[in-house]
């Protein structure tokens, strides 16, 4: 889809590490009818969706739970992943609340847990005939119990994943289907929202203050790219800055004259650097918005 691009020249946006695409609302509505209408279809043909919560301005000392929520965990018969956390940051206290028939802690091998920052999980539903094992929408499957052991400013992603040294163990979500074949989905195949644990500060808020640009950030924290849309009420000369947690910036671009309506921005994980806690500050005429931004 090619979006009417105004000054700066479309040629310097393919230049920029950061992208800034005018929409009008006639091709933002029609973008996010294209969205719900494919992006349906996708989610339709996908094994299941699992997310963790992101938890703000969690203090140093305090114990923080993670429920594993799904949607579409239905007519299955046997699940593996592993669950990776920084140990620097947070300490492994232990698991439970299982929605899951048949799941409990011993499923879980939690043997290094406090010292590697992961754990595996292997299940076997209690039935391998239809209709298989299925929890509803929005459940808890279960829920891991972390103590928070890093400093203020410190941060740590709790990822579904796999692991693939020795031993390995690969992501896969095994279905029954009516004539009792399974299917097997691997992670390419199921959603997966990751966690994220901010000690001491807040990842971000999209509500803009007094004064402020209307800026959102989606996803935040993120580990390849985020986009970033913004509101002008008028037309505006727009400056960029990104700095890292110690104050520098590590980015910077000026661009002129935008017009009226919403912009959007994309960055990229290798134009920032390290992971860690960033900061993004955008101002437009007289209005600014400041925003914190966590890679990893």
């Amino acid at each position: 889809m090619d979006f009417p691009v105004k000054s700066p020249s479309k040629a310097q946006f393919l230049t920029s590490p950061i992208v800034i695409l005018p929409m009008n609302v006639c091709t933002r509505n029609t973008f996010i009818s294209l969205w719900l209408l494919f992006g349906a279809v996708a989610l339709s043909a996908q094994g299941a969706c699992f997310y963790f919560p992101t938890i703000n301005n969690a203090a140093p000392g305090s114990n923080k739970l993670m429920p594993l929520k799904v949607v579409n965990l239905d007519s299955i018969v046997a699940m593996q992943l592993v669950i990776r956390w920084d140990p620097q940051v947070l300490k492994f206290l232990t698991i439970d609340m299982f929605g899951l028939q048949g799941l409990n802690l011993g499923n879980f091998n939690t043997s290094r847990a406090i010292d590697s920052g992961y754990v595996r999980l292997q299940w076997e539903g209690p039935t391998s005939i239809p209709p298989g094992t299925s929890v509803a929408d929005s459940s808890t499957i279960f829920r891991m119990r972390f103590n928070v052991i890093g400093p203020v400013l410190s941060s740590s992603p709790v990822i579904v994943t796999e692991i693939l040294d020795f031993p390995p163990l690969n992501f896969e979500l095994v279905k029954v289907k009516p004539d009792t074949s399974n299917v097997v989905y691997t992670m390419k195949d199921s959603c997966i929202t990751n966690g994220f644990i901010a000690v001491g500060y807040t990842v971000a808020t999209n509500e803009p203050g007094d004064n402020e640009v209307a800026l959102s950030i989606s996803p935040n924290p993120f580990s390849v790219s985020a986009q970033f849309q913004f509101e002008l009420t008028e037309t505006a000369d727009v400056q960029v800055f990104i700095t890292d947690a110690l104050g520098h910036i590590v980015f910077e671009n000026n661009f002129f004259q935008l017009p009226t309506g919403q912009h959007g921005m994309v960055i990229e994980k290798d134009k920032l650097g390290a992971p860690g806690l960033y900061s993004l500050t955008l101002q437009a005429g007289q209005k600014i918005a400041t925003r914190r931004v966590v890679l990893f």
